[in-house]
């Protein structure tokens, strides 16, 4: 690997011995990568954030680093966290889970991150612009950061994300290369001229994570134009039912102007069709189970913004929770805190729909309340929770969701 003169510095050691061992990983990474040089970069985004994914070990690489007196030296913001930051035993978080998640947090606030503990950084103040190269992790805010803003970023991992914040470059491969930004499979959206309906996108989504897998698609015939609460409920979709880092949304993506820009110097593998059939069956798939009582209504996968959580307060007014149902809302301590200066999280609380912060429903202890059975209008819910939420999940509409909250089933 190419390394400029400051580079050789920090492998040496001259910056300390976090960035050295920080170089020392992205050098060995990016050459089995077959990247030739690394790149500077704008941002960071860490997902080695929760105790649950990063377990014991997770927790010791971080104080490592911080234990080197690493610093980092670009904007680095934190994935959410593995437990509710402000209300932890609510929520039946277990006392040693808990201890080793704030050594974490310990760690990072040494090291200088910005704990913002989201899965939606972009809206957080972490905005890349078109054509920036960043380094981030976290599958859903790569795919949106690519496809909808034009930025630059593989899907990187944990521990990379701390060597990229610490020394400002990741590895000059994948996704930072022009040539291989171009589209590889295309995607005609064929329903009959109408524009998707909001529960249509994480179906959209979760179907093409299934078919595209690492493939980078160009999809064709959306129609209207797409809020953000709408197109980051499609690409986290994506990237959690496969691979999907860069999908080209014709008119949307940046780098997608007309479809045969999309493409670059590539013709497609393959075309496929989404029709109303391959909606419904999609939607279909998303459940582990169709009827019975209901224990959790969980959205908020990826965080819910201040407008998703307004809309729950409308369509929950006058109505109450079941006593047998909880019902949460994942999102950040600033829409919690707006919420609030609206009225709206106090309304919500009398209805008994609690909002819970800066964590999710995948990487927190949700296992210890011993639930059965999860409604949620999340893709990327419905693909992670069987596994690690250990309970049955039925996807649907956000009325739907509310609906199940009420009478207590599906």
């Amino acid at each position: 690997m190419e390394l400029t003169k400051d580079e050789q510095e920090m492998l040496a050691g001259s910056k300390g011995e976090a960035v050295k061992l920080a170089m020392e990983i992205l050098t060995r990474v990016g050459e089995a990568c077959g990247a030739v040089r690394l790149i500077p970069v704008k941002s960071a985004h860490i997902v080695l954030a929760m105790y649950k994914s990063i377990f014991d070990a997770g927790v010791e690489v971080c104080e490592r680093f911080a234990s080197l007196n690493g610093k980092f030296v670009i904007p680095t913001t934190l994935d959410p966290c593995g437990m509710d930051t402000q209300n932890p035993d609510y929520f039946k978080t277990p006392q040693k889970y808990k201890e080793q998640q704030l050594r974490v947090v310990d760690a990072y606030k040494k090291m200088g991150a910005i704990p913002v503990w989201t899965c939606t950084p972009y809206l957080e103040g972490n905005l890349p612009q078109k054509g920036e190269h960043v380094g981030w992790t976290e599958s859903s805010a790569v795919a949106f950061i690519n496809s909808v803003l034009g930025a630059r970023s593989n899907r990187e991992t944990a521990v990379i994300d701390i060597c990229i914040g610490l020394t400002g470059r990741t590895m000059d491969y994948g996704l930072h290369r022009d040539e291989n930004r171009w589209g590889e499979v295309e995607i005609q959206l064929n329903l009959e001229g109408r524009e998707l309906e909001d529960s249509e996108y994480p179906i959209l989504g979760f179907y093409l994570g299934k078919i595209l897998g690492s493939k980078i698609g160009v999809l064709d015939g959306m129609k209207g134009s797409p809020s953000i609460e709408q197109l980051k409920s499609l690409l986290a979709g994506a990237a959690a039912s496969g691979s999907v880092a860069l999908l080209h949304i014709v008119g949307i993506t940046p780098e997608a102007p007309t479809k045969a820009i999309a493409f670059g110097g590539n013709t497609p593998e393959r075309t496929i069709i989404v029709d109303e059939m391959v909606l419904k069956e999609t939607k279909d798939s998303m459940s582990t189970v169709s009827k019975g009582k209901v224990d959790l209504v969980a959205l908020g996968c990826p965080h819910y913004t201040i407008n998703e959580i307004g809309k729950i307060a409308k369509l929950m007014d006058g109505k109450k929770v079941n006593p047998g149902v909880e019902f949460w809302i994942y999102t950040t301590k600033s829409n919690e805190m707006i919420a609030e200066r609206m009225g709206i999280k106090q309304k919500l609380e009398n209805a008994g729909v609690k909002l819970t912060v800066e964590t999710c429903m995948l990487i927190s202890p949700v296992e210890t309340w011993g639930f059965k059975t999860i409604v949620t209008d999340s893709a990327k819910c419905a693909y992670y929770a069987p596994m690690q939420c250990k309970a049955d999940v039925r996807f649907e509409d956000v009325k739907t969701c509310i609906e199940s909250a009420i009478t207590g089933v599906i």
